[in-house]
């Protein structure tokens, strides 16, 4: 079993729905602890955010309801919006007179 799916066995058994979160600093202490890995904060949200788990202000969790997902797709549209915005802000400059999409 490889540390991806360590972790999502983890948060599925342990950490389901909102209300069950756990803040990322502890899960990163149990990995660390518990399976004796030096593993960054940084790595950690690069395999979570890999994972069909959920990121919020009270932390990761595997969802259980429909409504916790439909929460965290507009949380992330929030947050891709204006980064968009300033993407394209920058692509002005250097690709002017062109057309200019994201994807």
């Amino acid at each position: 079993m490889n540390l991806s799916e360590i972790i999502l066995e983890k948060i599925k058994k342990y950490y389901r729905g909102k209300e069950n979160a756990i803040k990322r600093k502890d899960l990163l202490a149990i990995i660390n602890c518990v399976y004796d890995i030096e593993l960054t904060d940084r790595e950690l949200r690069n395999i979570y955010c890999q994972l069909p788990v959920i990121s919020c202000d009270k932390g990761i969790f595997y969802p259980t309801r429909i409504s916790e997902v439909e929460e965290f797709r507009v949380y992330l549209r929030k947050k891709a919006l204006p980064l968009f915005e300033r993407w394209q802000r920058v692509a002005s400059i250097h690709y002017k007179g062109k057309q200019l999409e994201l994807f």
